[in-house]
C-alpha cells in the first residue's frame, strides 16, 4: 500500500511539473513559406474538360489521319495554349448491347469563361457531325488549381 501511495505521489508531482512547463511555453504561430519574388510561378484556377471521342462510325472507323486533321483544324485553333490526347479503349451500352471502340480522350484545361464553354461545345458538335457520332461524352471538373 505504501509503495502504491509513493507511485501516485510521484505521478502527481511529475504531472504538476509537466503542466507547469507547458504553461510557460510561448505560443508560436505557424508560418507558410512564401515563394521568392524572383520565382515566376503562376497559379490560377481552371476548369478541366475531358472529351471522349469514339472512333466507330456507320461505315468504318475514324482514321488516325482524319483525327489529326480534325485536331489541327477544329481544336488547336480554339485552344492554342495546349491540350492532351490519350489513346484509349472504350465501351458503352448501346441498343444492341455492349459496344467497344477505340477512343481518343481529349483533355482541355482552360479558364472558366463563356467563350471557352462555347468553343468546347463547337468542338463536340463538329466531331459529331463530321464523324457521324451519336454523342460525345464530356466530363467537366472544376475548380482545378494549375501551376506553371
Amino acid at each position: 500500500m505504501q509503495t502504491l501511495q509513493k507511485s501516485f505521489s510521484a505521478l502527481f508531482i511529475t504531472s504538476l511539473l509537466f503542466t507547469g512547463s507547458i504553461a510557460s511555453l510561448k505560443q508560436v504561430d505557424a508560418q507558410v513559406p512564401q515563394a521568392p519574388a524572383t520565382n515566376e510561378i503562376r497559379t490560377n484556377i481552371f476548369v478541366q474538360d475531358e472529351l471522349y471521342l469514339g472512333s466507330n462510325k456507320p461505315r468504318g472507323q475514324v482514321s488516325e489521319r482524319d483525327f489529326q486533321i480534325f485536331l489541327q483544324k477544329e481544336v488547336t485553333p480554339r485552344f492554342p495554349d495546349g491540350l492532351t490526347v490519350i489513346d484509349a479503349n472504350g465501351q458503352f451500352l448501346g441498343s444492341n448491347g455492349v459496344i467497344k471502340e477505340k477512343t481518343k480522350l481529349l483533355i482541355l484545361i482552360h479558364l472558366n469563361t463563356q467563350e471557352d464553354e462555347e468553343e468546347i461545345q463547337e468542338i463536340v458538335d463538329e466531331y459529331k457531325e463530321q464523324f457521324q457520332q451519336e454523342s460525345v461524352l464530356r466530363v467537366t471538373s472544376t475548380p482545378r488549381q494549375v501551376r506553371f
